[in-house]
Formats: structure tokens, C-alpha cells, sequence
């Protein structure tokens, strides 16, 4: 399974603050960079990512993730 990691720039994870849809999980931003860092199971579309402004991260294959 392929994972997608995005960065949230403008607030921290909330109730209403991102998509919910194929959310998988919250992360502290190890970069420093973001408020959190979120995790999907698809990659997000171009207007999802700018209505809760969203910034791609990265994509990894990951075996820790059961759909």
C-alpha cells in the first residue's frame, strides 16, 4: 500500500480542518515545518489540498496500514 503524507500550514489537526475521507492518521511534524502532518491512503486532489491548505509531503510504501 502506498501512504501519502501532507503538511498542514495553516492550523493543527481538528474536527473540520482536513479531508476525512481515506484519512489514516495525525503525525508530529518531524520537519518542524508544519502544524501536524497527515496521513491518507489516496492522494488528494488539487482543490483538497488548497481549501484546507495542504501541502504534499511525501509518498511511501508502507506494510503498516490495513484497509
Amino acid at each position: 500500500m502506498i501512504v501519502f503524507y501532507y503538511g498542514m500550514r495553516s492550523r493543527g489537526f481538528s474536527p473540520g480542518c482536513q479531508p476525512m475521507e481515506g484519512f489514516l492518521e495525525r503525525q508530529d511534524d518531524w520537519m518542524g515545518k508544519y502544524w501536524d502532518i497527515i496521513v491518507y491512503d489516496h492522494e488528494l486532489s488539487r482543490a483538497d489540498c488548497e481549501h484546507y491548505d495542504l501541502e504534499f509531503v511525501a509518498a511511501k510504501r508502507s506494510t503498516d496500514y490495513r484497509i
